[in-house]
């Protein structure tokens, strides 16, 4: 059996990640500057281009099976 991931669960993992990164993203540029505007406009400017990247990149790993574990070949042994 061969798994591969759905397009929607791709896109739910990229949408929890950007919530996560731009997080990061605000606080870093914030600490960074003292001015949370400029932290803003770093979050804002990475938000789109950066989600563009992730989806991409699950998407080329989920061709991949590496590191990928079928369950069913243990229980039918």
């Amino acid at each position: 059996m061969i798994f591969e991931e759905r397009i929607p669960r791709s896109i739910a993992k990229l949408i929890t990640w950007r919530v996560v990164i731009t997080t990061n993203n605000f606080l870093t540029g914030w600490l960074a500057s003292g001015d949370p505007w400029t932290g803003l406009k770093v979050a804002a400017g990475l938000l789109v281009i950066n989600s563009i990247i992730y989806y991409f990149h699950e998407r080329a790993w989920n061709k991949s099976d590496w590191g990928r574990k079928n369950n069913n070949d243990a229980v039918a042994q």
